[in-house]
């Protein structure tokens, strides 16, 4: 587990010694503090109430809900002999199926979920982050379980903070994730950074499955980074886009493919990466640069690229551009392209009428 340098209170002194990939024993070394509370085992574990404090290892990890990424957080779990769950009700088929693929165990209520999992993770889009929260607290009151709640949502410090808020209100605990990198590199580059007063010790569970990073021991302060790098790689997107779209009105878009390749090379093998994806994600990663922008105005900052990738980015989402183009850059960028121009002649049509 990689501690974040210069992190507050930095956990250097916990070491897990392992003796099975998911079950680890948690010695402290010297005399650095701990947390105001330590992280809390469910109530009424089938095997024993405070099972997570002596150190074993997490048994049950509840997912809400299991798109592509919590369907690729359930796949890596599983592989190391963790059970994971979720609650089907009012879920869409694509979900149901990601989470069959994931090998996530389909329960008929969050209760059921709760009554089950030692861990709860929630991963849904930004506007979804406070219900989500709002629900399992409910959960929880009427089970009498309490799980540790961890936000892995695009969300803002204060976002965060409110469903911090909720949970603590029935006597959980909420430690704020982010997920660096893609889905697909999950296990390898994405990396899972924590904060929050338990952060260094849910992630001393979680790190055999996962590349863990913790950040400190305030609740925010990870959301808050991935917002940041979220906003770097999601402006790259929305600058290539809006350069695109001008060179194609104007008849020069080969020619300005063909010399950013040869002047920015590194940047456009990066565009080639992240781009493809847009088509299923553009509208939740708008959101997510919604979220940037209002912390940023919170702040004191202008947000002015904050908010302008925001508006780019849901300017793409409204042109349903097919999902068969992921993956192909090319295809991508002429339907891009076809779609503006037909919206453009639209929007011409009808101010002449």
């Amino acid at each position: 587990m990689a501690i974040w340098p210069g992190a507050p209170s930095s956990p250097a002194f916990v070491r897990v010694v392992r003796s099975s990939p998911v079950v680890g024993r948690i010695h402290a070394i010297g005399s650095a503090r701990r947390g105001p509370r330590q992280l809390q085992a469910p109530r009424e574990a089938a095997w024993g109430r405070g099972a997570i404090e002596r150190g074993y290892g997490v048994r049950t990890v509840g997912i809400l809900y299991p798109g592509e990424m919590g369907s690729a957080v359930a796949r890596l779990l599983t592989a190391h002999g963790v059970q994971t769950a979720t609650c089907a009700e009012g879920r869409s088929a694509r979900t149901r199926s990601l989470a069959q693929s994931g090998g996530v165990a389909l329960l008929p209520s969050i209760d059921d979920v709760v009554a089950r999992a030692d861990v709860v993770i929630s991963l849904v889009s930004p506007s979804g982050a406070v219900e989500v929260a709002k629900v399992f607290a409910a959960a929880v009151r009427r089970t009498g379980r309490c799980p540790t709640f961890l936000d892995a949502n695009s969300v803002s410090p204060t976002t965060v903070g409110q469903v911090q808020d909720l949970a603590n209100a029935v006597g959980c605990e909420c430690v704020d994730g982010a997920f660096v990198g893609g889905a697909a590199a999950l296990g390898a580059t994405t990396t899972l950074v924590l904060s929050g007063a338990q952060a260094a010790h849910a992630g001393s569970m979680l790190e055999p499955c996962f590349r863990v990073r913790i950040l400190s021991p305030s609740v925010g302060d990870a959301s808050a980074f991935k917002l940041s790098f979220a906003g770097f790689n999601k402006g790259l997107v929305a600058l290539y886009l809006e350069a695109i779209g001008v060179a194609q009105r104007i008849g020069c878009r080969p020619v300005l493919e063909e010399s950013l390749r040869e002047f920015y090379p590194g940047t456009v093998k990066t565009i080639e990466r992240l781009l493809p994806s847009y088509p299923r994600h553009a509208a939740r990663r708008a959101e997510e640069m919604g979220e940037l922008r209002v912390w940023m105005a919170n702040l004191g900052e202008g947000g002015w690229m904050a908010a302008g990738t925001q508006a780019v980015l849901e300017e793409f989402a409204t042109l349903e551009i097919p999902l068969d183009t992921e993956g192909t850059l090319a295809r991508l960028i002429e339907e891009y392209c076809l779609r503006r121009a037909r919206r453009g002649r639209s929007g011409a049509d009808a101010g002449s009428q």
